[in-house]
């Protein structure tokens, strides 16, 4: 399990060399045909990998909860009512990634024990234990990774 943790770090830093030079207003561009910009992209890798691998398993998120409504599913920058942090993003997106490794190492997560609820997810899989959840993030933040490569286009 170990190198999914690697690979979890490096999309987000990854993430953070693509995006830290761009200014506020570049990371808020929504361009046409898009639905989010590249700020949201990057909150929402934060608060979906927080909500399937730690709340879903019955532990406490490691960020300020009223991001949760910002970048959820189905959410957009359209709706917000401000602006977030974009340093305290950048920063989440590294401190949450060590935070989860040396979670994982100290045993936080049971890793096996089902879910109370299965998650149903757009791809047509379920997750339905930590481990599943850990698995299927690296693809979805891969996944994002790759939007906000196509979002830098029009930054």
């Amino acid at each position: 399990m170990d190198y999914i943790f690697q690979l979890h770090l490096q999309t987000r830093k990854n993430i953070r060399l693509l995006t830290d030079s761009l200014t506020a207003e570049q990371l808020l561009i929504i361009p046409g045909g898009f639905n989010n910009n590249l700020l949201w992209n990057m909150g929402h890798v934060i608060v979906i990998q927080q909500l399937l691998c730690y709340r879903a398993g019955g532990l406490n998120v490691n960020f300020n909860e009223e991001l949760i409504p910002m970048f959820k599913k189905d959410s957009s920058p359209r709706d917000w009512k401000f602006i977030p942090d974009i340093n305290m993003i950048r920063d989440k997106l590294i401190s949450t990634s060590e935070q989860f490794y040396m979670d994982y190492q100290n045993n936080k997560f049971d890793l096996d024990t089902p879910y109370n609820t299965r998650i149903k997810m757009v791809y047509g899989n379920t997750i339905a234990s930590t481990r599943d959840a850990i698995i299927f993030n690296n693809h979805h933040e891969a996944m994002h990774l790759g939007i906000i490569m196509e979002l830098l286009k029009f930054a």
